[in-house]
């Protein structure tokens, strides 16, 4: 790195600008928007970094341009996935997408973040990166870039426990469907 944080921010000051980037699905991405929404009413510049197939489905299906047009510090960005994707995908597709977004958008995410249009080398550098908690790799390269990151987690902690951490214990042990939690004879919840 030529320049370190510090060296750029000691020559001038350099205004905040947030990156955010949600994992390509819907649920994460309303979260983010929601997020990116708030810092632009705090006059925050906010780049959303967007996979290509996610974006596109964003701008057929929803109001998205005309609801962020109202912000000057808000763009959209993208970057792809390398994964073909039917629209919408499907979450039984979530494992590829994330191997494609390991094996093609990582790279492509490091180089954005280290040398090219969002680095500290840039005309407006990413000052704060607010990656999905579930993308780990964001992490390594924020502090690659020296750049503070603030990883986002969309997934309700009641989510988490039942669907990904319990319930395939709960349904090995036969505890669900939950067995006698209504009589026959029962009339009334």
């Amino acid at each position: 790195m030529d320049q370190s944080h510090e060296q750029i921010n000691s020559k001038h000051t350099i205004e905040p600008h947030v990156l955010m980037f949600p994992i390509p699905f819907q649920g994460p991405v309303n979260c983010f928007l929601k997020l990116a929404e708030l810092l632009c009413l705090s006059g925050i510049h906010v780049t959303f970094l967007n996979i290509e197939h996610i974006h596109r489905s964003l701008l057929r299906h929803t109001q998205v341009l005309s609801r962020f047009s109202r912000y000057p510090n808000f763009r959209f960005e993208t970057i792809p996935d390398g994964v073909e994707h039917e629209t919408p995908v499907s979450v039984d597709r979530f494992l590829e997408v994330m191997a494609g977004v390991d094996a093609v958008t990582k790279p492509l995410f490091r180089e954005m973040m280290i040398s090219g249009r969002l680095s500290w080398k840039s005309e407006r550098p990413v000052t704060v990166m607010i990656p999905d908690a579930y993308f780990s790799f964001a992490v390594d390269i924020a502090k690659e870039a020296s750049v503070p990151v603030i990883c986002f987690e969309t997934v309700s902690p009641c989510c988490l426990w039942t669907s990904y951490l319990n319930l395939p214990t709960l349904i090995e042990a036969g505890d669900v469907p939950f067995k006698g939690w209504f009589s026959s004879s029962s009339t009334s919840l």
